[in-house]
């Protein structure tokens, strides 16, 4: 049995007062989140999760609304739960290098040796596939920021295929992604598209006959998108996902 907690469920500018979008995930490894933004260490707090358990973080793409919470992760393993075991980050190409700026801008010891434990970061091709801790994680291309090496992923894990599109505009590449899949977390920024970075409600109801998914939840909302998805969910066969909702699959 997989369970998934959604930490947060907005866009980047917390749309109706919620959380930065970010996903925990809880199997027989562990646990990983998939982003990791500013609201994520609450969420966690907040839901009553146990950092003790998560091994790994995987991220979508570089953003400060998808990665800004990891330092303030870090610190607070080192600090308040003593960890020593390994931690696994893991991302497309050139998170190393922009994780090591974060880490050095938000607390510089540590960026200086002052992990008592080790993290491990990991890179997987787009598109590609890679193993990661006993699970598989595929990913693709978004179209949303070139300069964030943005992509979309699919979890295999426990038997469930678990897809998330992370930031992206609508793209064929992305049905192919969740196609199969027991649940795909799909963004949702806009109402009608204002930016070919970001799906909007209007493109999902265009193109929801080709996801072929077992159950889709909207994510990355606005206050707008969120009330007009809302509006349109039973007609459109969504769920729209709030923070703190948990869902077992398996």
């Amino acid at each position: 049995m997989v369970r998934l907690t959604f930490l947060g469920t907005s866009d980047a500018f917390n749309g109706g007062g919620r959380r930065h979008s970010c996903y925990w995930v809880d199997d027989h490894a562990g646990a990983f989140a998939v982003d990791f933004g500013p609201t994520a260490l609450l969420a966690v707090e907040r839901e009553g999760l146990d950092l003790g358990r998560l091994d790994a973080v995987y991220l979508t793409h570089m953003h400060g609304d998808h990665i800004g919470g990891l330092a303030l992760l870090l610190c607070a393993l080192q600090h308040a739960h003593a960890r020593r075991r390994p931690l696994t980050v893991a991302g497309p190409p050139g998170h190393e290098a922009r994780l090591a700026a974060l880490i050095d801008s938000s607390y510089p010891s540590l960026a200086r040796g002052g992990l008592g434990f080790p993290l491990v970061l990991r890179r997987w091709r787009v598109p590609g596939a890679v193993w990661l801790g006993g699970r598989e994680v595929t990913a693709i291309r978004a179209r949303h920021d070139k300069h964030a090496v943005a992509c979309s992923i699919r979890v295999e894990t426990d038997g469930v295929g678990l897809a998330f599109s992370g930031d992206t505009g609508w793209q064929p590449e992305l049905a192919r992604l969740a196609e199969g899949s027991d649940l795909f977390v799909c963004e949702c920024t806009d109402v009608s598209s204002r930016y070919a970075g970001h799906i909007s409600l209007d493109a999902l109801a265009a193109h929801r006959a080709e996801l072929k998914t077992a159950r889709l939840y909207l994510s990355h909302l606005s206050a707008a998108s969120r009330a007009a998805a809302c509006d349109r969910a039973a007609a459109l066969d969504l769920t729209v996902a709030d923070d703190g909702l948990v869902l077992e699959i398996g």
